[in-house]
């Protein structure tokens, strides 16, 4: 066996399918961190702490991904409950991206933060 096979095998018991939605929240993930970086240097803040406490909130996501996949093994669901938690976490994610790019002074698409906000506070109630 492989390591890469190895490798893919573990994030799967952890995070479930290495499906869309998954790939999308690791892709809103980099965006955010990186739309945070370009922010943080366009005024004069790069801090490694405030950098540090972002890095572990993304890792808090995924702990709480393998968490809802742990929940839906034991309920027997086929992904359900991991699919709604990693849709909450790509419309948070998503929000914070389009209010680091509000900062920057780019345009900001409305239609699609509204939506984002939309479905956030659907996923929170």
């Amino acid at each position: 066996m492989k390591i890469t096979d190895i490798f893919l095998s573990l994030i799967s018991q952890f995070f479930g399918k290495l499906d869309m939605p998954f790939k999308t929240l690791l892709m809103v993930i980099v965006l955010d961190v990186i739309t945070g970086l370009i922010k943080a240097f366009k005024n004069k803040n790069l801090d490694s702490i405030i950098g540090i406490k972002g890095i572990l909130k993304k890792i808090g996501y995924l702990i709480i991904v393998s968490l809802s996949v742990i929940v839906d093994k034991i309920m027997g669901a086929t992904g359900t409950i991991r699919n709604v938690v990693i849709y909450f976490f790509v419309a948070n994610e998503g929000l914070s991206i389009l209010e680091n790019w509000q900062i920057l002074g780019l345009p900001l698409p409305n239609k699609l933060y509204n939506l984002l906000r939309q479905f956030k506070e659907k996923e929170d109630n």
